[in-house]
């Protein structure tokens, strides 16, 4: 993973769940800006770690520990929606020592789009509507990182895989969305189909590698706004009223 859609990825995510949390909650908890000072620390110290996943020290090992601290006190470890995130930094961290290194990229971009489910529960429970916004987002973010491992110039991935597996889990996607009767936010599927669409073909030039991560960036960006949108002009009644819980 390039270090900078690291960092937007995960900032992006933050921004994702604590909307979804403080746009629409009822009552909005001190635990908000705890969770906002946690993630901020987190953009820096993962982006670090990541680097040196397969060669961790001691003192890696004990920051580490030190950044779950807050997850272990503030979530409800048995909580369903757990199992995706963890899933998929057991997947990274598995890539990552095998040195499968496209494989771990995709999954660890993924994981990063799956830390707005984290963020949220420690926030506040997760309605259907939070979790499926945030299910597009992590297949958003999955089809735009299989783009990217795509398109690098010193990558032998062909198109047919490029267009194929990221289609099958956007298709998976739609129809939960479908089954489950949201049928406003199929609207955002569009942005991976548009994403496979406008793929084009393999890079000339390792120098590009930027400005395909300003495009995922703002396509990132631009997700985030039009699902906040979406919840809170179709979904929710909007409230305000910003209180502590007792």
């Amino acid at each position: 993973m390039e270090k900078r859609p690291m960092a937007h990825g995960l900032m992006s995510s933050m921004i994702l769940s604590l909307a979804l949390a403080i746009g629409l909650a009822r009552k909005i908890s001190i635990f908000v800006p705890l969770v906002l000072i946690n993630g901020i620390i987190d953009i820096y110290a993962f982006n670090y770690l990541r680097l040196k996943v397969t060669k961790l020290n001691l003192k890696d090992l004990i920051l580490l520990v030190i950044l779950f601290i807050p997850y272990i006190i503030m979530l409800k470890l048995n909580n369903f929606y757990l199992i995706m995130p963890i899933s998929l930094l057991i997947l990274y961290l598995i890539f990552s020592f095998k040195k499968k290194f496209v494989l771990s990229n995709i999954i660890g971009s993924t994981f990063i789009a799956s830390l707005s489910l984290i963020w949220l529960l420690m926030i506040s429970n997760i309605n259907v509507e939070q979790f499926l916004i945030i299910l597009s987002w992590i297949i958003f973010t999955l089809t735009l990182s299989v783009i990217v491992e795509y398109k690098l110039p010193f990558r032998k991935i062909d198109k047919v895989s490029t267009i194929g597996y990221p289609l099958i889990i956007i298709s998976l996607g739609i129809a939960i969305t479908y089954l489950l009767g949201y049928y406003d936010l199929i609207l955002l599927y569009t942005f991976p189909i548009s994403a496979l669409i406008l793929s084009g073909e393999k890079l000339r030039n390792v120098k590009e590698i930027k400005k395909i991560g300003k495009i995922g960036m703002y396509s990132s960006l631009s997700f985030i706004l039009i699902g906040i949108m979406l919840y809170n002009l179709f979904l929710t009644p909007i409230n305000l009223n910003i209180i502590f819980i007792n």
